[in-house]
C-alpha cells in the first residue's frame, strides 16, 4: 500500500479544553490514490463536539468570555487551527438561541447576518439587522439549511468578510468556523463537524475528508515551495 492509496485517520481526544488531546488509532478509510495527507479527529470533550483537520496542523486551545464578536452570544472557547489567522472556531453559546455573525459597528461594508431559533415553526430563522445589500427586505425569513454537515447539523451561510459558517449545535450554542483570508480548506474543514453521538455515514465522511484533503493540497501547492511540500510527503518523493 503506498502512501497516497488510503487516508489513515488517527483520533485526537481532547481531555478538557486546557489540557493536550491524546491522539487513539482509529480504522483507516479508503479513498481514491490521490490523496497524501493524514487527517485526525479532534474531539472536544468540553463542548462536545468534534471536526477532522490535516494531522500536519496544530490544535490550540484557549477559553474565552467574548460577548462582542458575535452579538447575542457568548465565545466561551477558541480552537486555532494552524496559525493565528488561519482557521478559527469557535465555541458561541447563546440562551436567546441567537447570533450574529459581524460584531456590532464592524468597518466590513457587509451587513450583518442574525439567526435565531423560532420554537413555534421549530426552524431557524434569519434577519438582516443592518438592511441587505441587495435592497430586499430586511425582515426575518427562515434560514437556508440545505446545506449540512456529516452529522447532520445545518451549515448556516454568513456574508462576512472572510469565509464564515456557523454551525447549531443546538439551539442554545453553536460553533462558528472562520477564518482570516487566504485559507482553502475552511468551508470543508466545517462540513466534518459533528455533535457526540450521532449516526455519521462512513461514504459521506470518507468523502468529506477526501475534499477537506484536496483542498488543503491545493493550499500548500500555491504557497510552500517543491521542497517543502515534498518533506510533507515523503512517500512521494523519489530519493
Amino acid at each position: 500500500m503506498t502512501g497516497i492509496g488510503r487516508l489513515i485517520a488517527t483520533v485526537l481526544v481532547a481531555i478538557a479544553a486546557a489540557v493536550p488531546a491524546v491522539p487513539a488509532r482509529a480504522a483507516e478509510l479508503p479513498l481514491p490514490p490521490t490523496v497524501s495527507h493524514r487527517m485526525r479527529q479532534y474531539v472536544d470533550a468540553k463542548y462536545r463536539f468534534s471536526f477532522w483537520y490535516p494531522a500536519a496542523l496544530k490544535i490550540t486551545v484557549t477559553a474565552a468570555n467574548d460577548d462582542t464578536s458575535f452579538p447575542g452570544g457568548v465565545a466561551v472557547e477558541t480552537l486555532q487551527v494552524g496559525s493565528p489567522g488561519d482557521i478559527s472556531l469557535y465555541v458561541v453559546n447563546s440562551p436567546q438561541s441567537t447570533i450574529t455573525d459581524e460584531p456590532n459597528g464592524h468597518a466590513s461594508p457587509i451587513a450583518q447576518m442574525k439567526y435565531f431559533y423560532d420554537a413555534a415553526s421549530q426552524r431557524w430563522m434569519v434577519a438582516y439587522p443592518e438592511g441587505t445589500d441587495g435592497g430586499g427586505s430586511p425582515a426575518p425569513a427562515p434560514a437556508d439549511v440545505s446545506q449540512t454537515t456529516v452529522g447532520g447539523e445545518p451549515m448556516l451561510p454568513s456574508s462576512a468578510r472572510f469565509d464564515t459558517t456557523i454551525i447549531p449545535l443546538s439551539t442554545t450554542q453553536f460553533v462558528v468556523v472562520q477564518d482570516g483570508g487566504g485559507i482553502a480548506f475552511t468551508n470543508e474543514l466545517a462540513r466534518t463537524v459533528a455533535a457526540p453521538g450521532v449516526h455519521v455515514d462512513a461514504a459521506v465522511l470518507a468523502d468529506a475528508l477526501h475534499a477537506e484533503a484536496m483542498a488543503y493540497e491545493k493550499q500548500l501547492q500555491q504557497t510552500i515551495s517543491p521542497a517543502t511540500l515534498c518533506a510533507l510527503q515523503s512517500s512521494l518523493c523519489k530519493k
